[in-house]
């Protein structure tokens, strides 16, 4: 049974979220998938989908990380931007949402540069166990509880997946072939 549900999810539900990319998925657990896109620039995908339409997305490059939030019934209009409010470990913190495509929100916990440390930032405690994250919506989608205590088993595959990011001829600053000196 666990097969079958993986091989759903991975033939029916991910795909739709990819915006046209081909993703290779190296691993899956407990609603958690890691992917691959080798489009350029190449970047990472770690992927929760309740298996119900909603989905949580990370996808990081070399230089950029995006959070992304979809839902198969939402009908989001073009230039549209709204508030999420995150209720986690950090407590509780009204973020900008924008328009990324109509399904999809791209959550931007602050500006630019900032905002890709604070997703790493969850991405890394959520990877050294955190509890889970409720995002609170300003329309009336209901609440959701995007499961971050369930990421620690996703985490080498995910590292790997970040490793082939960097070019063969550089050393990745998350491989175990860093040195002190």
């Amino acid at each position: 049974m666990k097969t079958f549900s993986a091989l759903l999810l991975a033939a029916l539900l991910i795909p739709a979220v990819a915006q046209g990319s081909e993703t290779e998925w190296m691993g899956d657990a407990r609603q958690w998938s890691v992917g691959f896109v080798d489009e350029k620039p190449s970047y990472c995908r770690l992927v929760w989908n309740d298996e119900l339409g909603k989905t949580a997305e990370f996808r990081q490059s070399l230089d950029s990380v995006m959070w992304l939030v979809s839902k198969d019934g939402w009908d989001i209009p073009k230039g549209t931007a709204t508030k999420v409010t995150l209720v986690g470990y950090s407590g509780t913190k009204a973020v900008p949402a924008e328009f990324f495509d109509s399904k999809t929100l791209r959550i931007l916990p602050a500006s630019d540069k900032t905002a890709v440390a604070q997703i790493k930032k969850i991405l890394k405690n959520s990877f050294i166990g955190t509890p889970d994250m409720e995002l609170d919506f300003a329309g009336n989608e209901g609440s959701w509880v995007v499961p971050l205590s369930r990421l620690q088993q996703m985490y080498t595959t995910y590292v790997n997946c970040l490793n082939r990011l960097v070019p063969a001829n550089q050393i990745s600053p998350v491989s175990d072939k860093t040195q002190p000196f």
